[in-house]
């Protein structure tokens, strides 16, 4: 049912999110960090959490994918504009 749902999309964005931070960590950087995957899992769990129950697992990982890529940028505009 829906509990099922949410668990399994939950899992799938925060691992695709994490996965693609490493990767574009490791891509720009030159090696990936553990603050760095931390930042892309709950990235992936915070973008899912309110539809997880209600989209289908590529939903997630659509949605992991989206997620990695705006956070990552605001997280870079931040650095760059020197905001914390």
């Amino acid at each position: 049912g829906t509990a099922v749902a949410a668990a399994v999309n939950s899992e799938i964005a925060a691992s695709v999110a994490l996965f693609l931070w490493l990767v574009i960590d490791w891509i720009r950087i030159g090696r990936p960090g553990l603050v760095g995957l931390c930042v892309g899992a709950i990235a992936g769990l915070a973008t899912v959490t309110p539809a997880a129950g209600f989209i289908q697992p590529w939903g997630a990982l659509i949605l992991g994918v989206v997620a990695t890529v705006l956070c990552y940028c605001c997280c870079e505009l931040l650095k760059h504009f020197g905001l914390d």
